[in-house]
């Protein structure tokens, strides 16, 4: 089950509402690839044929920071098993840019988030569920 979740700056108010984790069709790759632009998901497509059926994959959808444009975003992201490593495939951001991942798990770095716009701390607060 996914949430809603919001950024909020304590000092200017910018504010973000994003969506992170995964629902319950994100467990079928048609669906999954949809997420990526048409390069990412054949090249996601391609790794996932060479390692076979038993291929172990994952999805979910992160928090992303966005070097080019300085804001915050849902950036779907499939990491992808094999030989003990862990492939990491990352969305953009909606302006092209590519993306610093949060992991929404890290407490450490959620409590630690900036607002893009004066560098005051953001608050993060669950507005809802998603599936």
């Amino acid at each position: 089950m996914g949430r809603s979740i919001r950024l909020t700056c304590n000092d200017c108010k910018q504010s973000y509402d994003l969506n992170i984790g995964q629902g319950r069709s994100d467990n079928k790759l048609d669906r999954v690839l949809a997420h990526f632009d048409g390069q990412t998901a054949d090249l996601i497509s391609e790794k996932l044929s060479l390692l076979g059926e038993d291929a172990y994959w994952n999805y979910r959808s992160m928090i992303g920071y966005c070097k080019v444009c300085g804001s915050y975003s849902s950036i779907p992201t499939l990491t992808i098993k094999d030989n003990g490593k862990d492939y990491v495939t990352a969305g953009k951001c909606g302006c092209g840019g590519t993306v610093e991942l949060i992991d929404n798990n890290d407490q450490t770095r959620m409590n630690d988030l900036r607002c893009p716009k004066c560098q005051s701390k953001m608050t993060v607060e669950t507005t809802g569920m998603w599936d």
